[in-house]
Formats: structure tokens, C-alpha cells, sequence
């Protein structure tokens, strides 16, 4: 659907609403996927879905209907068959009406029209390149190639409309052979700008290196986080901040606003229209902004609702769909090559967990490369073990930074942390 046959329905319901309070919102996806495995494709996927998400209130009573039945005509109906839920709701206690007249929303140019519309010859290829290298060095690939869409339009019963869409090109990879194993994520707003086949050919040498991998001795190590091993760290982080959980005192941010939470090198962000484009609007049709949440290591904002906003004197704040961690000058590489005595360098983690929520302690396994590093130089493979660690004691300790990377919706560095015992 055009911007303005999505609006039209969204116009449509507003106009219709018996209720005082009303929020339409109308959202086409697209992913269109091909899965591999134990080199093979195994599912060839493409599904679009269309629907209408309908917020009625009256001032003490809220609900949500979502149907997708997008057709003008059964409007009146739709909305019949919303009011009557209505009218046998409880009473919200945290009610709030829709946003206030007047959003300003940002403009964010997030579409590459070819990947919205690409046909599958560019996935399936990508994923018989991963194949064929995988078969000819002896290897097993497994991953998924897609590329998807969202186009959005919302209104508020207060007189906010609005529109956004953007596109999504990405590519999950692993190589293994046996034990040693290696991956990449590769995440671009266009098909065109990811590096499919230099990626393969990296992550296929890459597991070459891996091989022979020895047990690790217990000892203090500096640490070399790759981008997609911080990436793996910060959600966790992002996860944790919200402003109501911290004020009743069930969170590790709890109590330091404007305090030192990391050290003085690590600064969070999200911009709309930054490194990585965010969402124009929250899905209650709230203007997105730029926002500092960690500002050289001091806690500055925290997302916080509207209705926790209100009640504690805030401005509402959300995270608009992406974070990035400043970053400095240099490669993996280069970090590796200057870090001075014994370190471990990571890829990445999975299977993490929460230990202590209050704390903001996690658990977690090493995966797809650790390599034991001396003066510089990459010395040997070890195996993959669990740890357990504090990602705000993390980093408080972060030595040096290097250049950012787009990991999904993350912009994060590499990183060296400090002397860490294992």
C-alpha cells in the first residue's frame, strides 16, 4: 500500500471511533529468508502481513483490537466489535490518553526500494557461495539470508499522523568443522552494501584458525571483545535502565542517576537519523528524539514511560530501535597488536543469562573463537568455557576502543578490557 492508502485507514477509524481516546495503527512486514543448514538450503520463506491495531479508551477503560481485515468498508464493524470489548473492561489504574497534539516526528530516510522488493536469486546465491566454500575446505555452513520491509502509519484521535518505513538486508553465517567454528552477522539497510562474499571467505580462514583448540589455565588476562562480543553485552544494559523498575529499587541503576555506572571512555546513544536510522515514533505515536543514555560513563537518561513520566515529573523517553556505543580509530586488528602482555580474544557469547537482575550480573557461553593472545600476537585456539561476569564492571575497565560496527540494530566497537581474572 502508498503512504496514502495506509493513511486512509488509519483516517478512516479515527473519523469512525465512538471512543474519546483512539490510536490507529496500520503495518505491512515483509521477510523474505533463506535458511541453510549441514550444507543444504533447507526453507525457502517469504510471508508479508498486513494489520490493523486499533487502542480505544474512554478515560478509565483501555483496550487493544487487532485484526486483519484491511478493507474501509468493515471499519464501522471492526470498531462495533472493538467497542464491545471495551464496554467490559476493568478499569486501567496507570490509564493514559493518546499523546498530546503536535508531534513534531523526524524525517528518517531508511528504504532501499530493491531490497524491499528483491526476488530470491540474491539470497539463494549468497547462500550457495556460503555452501560451495564450505564444501571445498571441508566444512559445514549453516546460517540465514533475508532481506524485509515495514511500512507503518499511525494517527492519534488528538491529530498526530504520521508514516515511516525502512528495510532490513542481513546475513547470519556459521562455518564450522567440528570443533572449530567461526560467524559473522551482516546487517545493512540495502542488499547492496553487504560484504556477503568477503565475509564468507574471512569467517572460512577463520576457522581454519581455530583448529587444535587447548584448555585454558586459570590466570589474569586482559580481554579483546570483537564488535559482535560487546554487541552481545549491551542489550543487557539497555534492557535494565528503565526508569520505574530502577526507582523501585529492582534494578542495578537503581538510585544513580548522574552517577559514574562504567568508566569515562564508554558513551551510549541512539540517534534517529545517526550511524543507524531508529523509528520516527513509539508505537503510541510519540515523537522519537536523539538521546544520551550513558555520557563518558554517567548515567544521564533512562527510557521511562508516559505514565511513569507523569507520575514522577519526567519527560517520557523510549530507545527509537537502535543503540551505538562510541567508539575510536582502529581494527580488531590493531587493538589486537597493541595490547601487551596475555589476553583473550572473543567473537562472541550465547546462551546468556541473567544471574541477578539487581546487579546486573550475567552468565554466559564463549562461542565461535577464543584465542589466547601474548605481546600482541595471536598464540593458539582454546576451548569455549562459561563465565560469569558484570557488563558495568566490564566496562568501567575498557582500555581501548576501536572503529564501531553495525551488528543488527547495534553500532558497538571492539574493545580491550583490563587485567581480568579467569
Amino acid at each position: 500500500m502508498t503512504r496514502d492508502e495506509l493513511l486512509k485507514v488509519v483516517e478512516a477509524v479515527l473519523e469512525k471511533a465512538e471512543a474519546p481516546d483512539v490510536v490507529a495503527t496500520l503495518t505491512e512486514n515483509r521477510d523474505a529468508a533463506v535458511r541453510f543448514g549441514q550444507n543444504r538450503i533447507t526453507q525457502n520463506m517469504d510471508t508479508f502481513e498486513r494489520k490493523l491495531r486499533i487502542t480505544l479508551g474512554d478515560g478509565e477503560r483501555k483496550i487493544v483490537y487487532s485484526t486483519h481485515r484491511i478493507d474501509i468498508d468493515a471499519v464501522p464493524e471492526i470498531l462495533d466489535n472493538a467497542m464491545d470489548i471495551l464496554k467490559t473492561a476493568s478499569p486501567d489504574p496507570e490509564y493514559m490518553p493518546p499523546v498530546s497534539a503536535g508531534q513534531v516526528y523526524p524525517v528518517v530516510d531508511a528504504w532501499d526500494s530493491k531490497t524491499a522488493e528483491a526476488d530470491p536469486a540474491g539470497r539463494t546465491e549468497a547462500a550457495a557461495r556460503a555452501i560451495n566454500t564450505a564444501k571445498k575446505n571441508g566444512m559445514e555452513a549453516a546460517g540465514l539470508v533475508g532481506m524485509s520491509y515495514e511500512n507503518t502509519a499511525i494517527g492519534t484521535s488528538t491529530g498526530n499522523l504520521a508514516c515511516s518505513r525502512s528495510t532490513d538486508a542481513y546475513m547470519r553465517l556459521t562455518l564450522d568443522r567440528g570443533k572449530p567454528s567461526s560467524f559473522r552477522l551482516l546487517s545493512a539497510e540495502a542488499w547492496d552494501d553487504l560484504p556477503v562474499d568477503s565475509a564468507i571467505e574471512e569467517v572460512a580462514l577463520e576457522v581454519e584458525a581455530d583448529e587444535n583448540q587447548r584448555e585454558l589455565e586459570p590466570g589474569e588476562y586482559r580481554l579483546i571483545f570483537e564488535p559482535q562480543a560487546s554487541g552481545d553485552l549491551i542489550p543487557y544494559i539497555a534492557w535494565s535502565m528503565n526508569a520505574r523498575p530502577a526507582d523501585e529499587g529492582l534494578t542495578v541503576f537503581s538510585g544513580r542517576q548522574d552517577e559514574l555506572v562504567t568508566g569515562n571512555n564508554f558513551t551510549m546513544t541512539s540517534e534517529v537519523n545517526g550511524v543507524l536510522k531508529g523509528t520516527p515514533f513509539s508505537g503510541e505515536g510519540l515523537a522519537s528524539g536523539d538521546a544520551v543514555w550513558i555520557d563518558q560513563g554517567r548515567l544521564v537518561n533512562q527510557p521511562c514511560t508516559r505514565y511513569w513520566a507523569a507520575k514522577t515529573g519526567r519527560e517520557p523517553l523510549f530507545i527509537p530501535g537502535t543503540l551505538a556505543v562510541d567508539g575510536d580509530s582502529g581494527s580488531i586488528g590493531d587493538l589486537i597488536s597493541s595490547t601487551p602482555g596475555r589476553a583473550l580474544l572473543f567473537r562472541r557469547f550465547w546462551y546468556i543469562r541473567f544471574v541477578d537482575q539487581k546487579e546486573l550480573s550475567l552468565t554466559g557461553m564463549t562461542r565461535d573463537g577464543v584465542f589466547l593472545v601474548e605481546d600482541g600476537k595471536i598464540v593458539h585456539p582454546v576451548e569455549d568455557f562459561r563465565w560469569n561476569w558484570k557488563p558495568l564492571d566490564l566496562f568501567s575497565r575498557i582500555e581501548k576502543l576501536g572503529t564501531s560496527e553495525r551488528k543488527g540494530q547495534l553500532s558497538v566497537p571492539p574493545m580491550v578490557i583490563g587485567p581480568t581474572a579467569l
